[in-house]
């Protein structure tokens, strides 16, 4: 049940103990009045007389049913609605009739009556009604029996199954409703926890060091925990029906060791400035030791606590899960992949990336490294390429007016017979991409020159050769 649901149960429960333990002193021998339902329509408003102050009061709906037995001995029942202002009944309708006030109310406290008239004006039917006590208690019992059962109950299917249970089982039910009245609505039950444990699509230990410093754990202030479960939202709303949840995929789960569990969606806020819907893109290094920068996550958390971040994204069906932090300068998410039960280790260097100690500088270094290398066409592979570090790299790129002088000098090559031949054969697109694959290759043992050299002969013999068997 939502937090709203069960404060509006609890008022109703109370003011249904107050009413009864009244009625016991009004009842007769020939008249019994039993309380059949009872409504919360809202709060009336109204400003005081004498001190001028604004006030409000809960409205409450009363069905009652009168049993009377007459002089003759037959019996008569009767259904009323009696209109409550906190614990004072203000006024009565029976059946198809109007609502008619106590004379002495409605003639001393007009200004009360026309607060209780624009509130009912102005509340739904359906409202008042999804605020019924016996609605609410339905839903509660329901959501009780889901977690006895392990499996979904409905409203409908509630009094069907307490009519079958003993006395025993209605004993053991009462004391789970009771501890999960005592509970946060985001605290599951035992046999949830197990379900959390099933429909759990990943699974990352909190106590493994993600920096190769500290635990994840306490990288997002989840200390308490020891490990936390990514589950498809609409499995959260099933465990636990009426929990809040973010309108997003996934949803994050914390187990403790003593098998206690917390849907955690209240201590994180979704990020909406990345994912699929956003144009924003993320930078993260991946295990497999390659980094990337894109709009994959479908869903990013950040920690209200310290502003640290889950990513969760879809990877041709597993679920990979990346540790965020923001950059100074541009306020973007850059992360390294987080190890889980269905991911490889990650290399204590791309771990050491992400220590808390070099700073958020220095993910400004490493989202600049990367997007260095993603604008040149290239995915970083290598340690060098991402470590934050301008001094140290597995390859260089050329400035794009340095590389079309490269590749016109190649495409213009004149042979010793003074024939153009590579031009009439290969594209400039061609070129440039057999002189970057070259020079990627060579780059530590022969110096630019000789890497230019080379590729105008062997592209120079490729064209002789494609143009004889184009002749033929």
């Amino acid at each position: 049940m939502k937090q709203r649901e069960k404060e509006v149960l609890k008022l109703e429960e109370d003011i249904k103990d107050t009413l009864e333990n009244d009625l016991i002193k009004y009842q007769k021998e020939n008249r019994n009045i039993i309380i059949k339902d009872i409504k919360l329509v809202g709060q009336a408003t109204w400003q005081d007389k004498i001190s001028g102050k604004i006030i409000s009061e809960n409205v409450f709906i009363v069905e009652k049913q009168i049993e009377e037995i007459g002089e003759d001995g037959d019996k008569r029942v009767t259904e009323q609605d009696a209109y409550y202002l906190g614990e004072r009944c203000i006024g009565a309708k029976f059946k198809n009739s109007e609502l008619i006030y106590d004379e002495k109310f409605k003639t001393s406290e007009p200004d009360k009556v026309n607060s209780i008239n624009e509130l009912l004006e102005r509340t739904s039917q359906e409202e008042i009604e999804n605020n019924s006590l016996n609605s609410l208690q339905k839903k509660e019992i329901s959501e009780v029996l889901t977690a006895h059962l392990g499996r979904q109950i409905s409203e409908d299917e509630v009094q069907k199954l307490l009519d079958e249970m003993d006395e025993e089982e209605i004993e053991e039910l009462q004391e789970e409703k009771q501890d999960m009245a005592d509970k946060d609505e985001n605290d599951l039950s035992e046999k949830q926890t197990e379900n959390i444990k099933v429909n759990g699509i990943q699974k990352a230990d909190l106590n493994k060091l993600v920096d190769g410093k500290e635990t994840l754990g306490k990288r997002l202030d989840l200390q308490e925990y020891d490990s936390l479960y990514v589950v498809y939202s609409d499995k959260v709303d099933e465990i636990t029906p009426g929990t809040k949840r973010n309108n997003t995929v996934y949803s994050l789960v914390g187990t403790t060791k003593d098998g206690n569990a917390r849907v955690l969606n209240d201590e994180f806020e979704m990020d909406r400035s990345v994912g699929n819907s956003a144009n924003r893109e993320t930078t993260k290094i991946k295990a497999d030791t390659t980094a990337t920068r894109d709009n994959k996550d479908l869903s990013i958390y950040t920690r209200k606590s310290n502003g640290m971040s889950i990513g969760c994204e879809n990877n041709q069906g597993n679920v990979d899960m990346f540790l965020y932090q923001k950059t100074r300068e541009e306020n973007e998410n850059v992360g390294i992949q987080i190890e889980t039960s269905k991911t490889a280790v990650i290399p204590f260097e791309t771990k050491d990336i992400m220590s808390r100690n070099k700073g958020v500088n220095q993910r400004d270094k490493v989202k600049d490294e990367i997007e260095e290398h993603t604008e040149n066409d290239c995915k970083p592979d290598d340690i060098r390429d991402f470590d934050g570090n301008e001094e140290t790299s597995s390859h260089e790129h050329f400035a794009e007016e340095t590389l079309e002088d490269y590749v016109n000098e190649i495409y213009n090559y004149e042979n010793e017979d003074g024939e153009e031949l590579i031009k009439d054969v290969f594209t400039k697109d061609e070129i440039e991409d057999k002189f970057v694959r070259e020079f990627q290759k060579n780059k530590d043992v022969l110096t630019i020159q000789q890497i230019l050299n080379s590729v105008k002969k062997e592209m120079n013999a490729d064209a002789e050769i494609l143009g004889r068997e184009h002749k033929l």
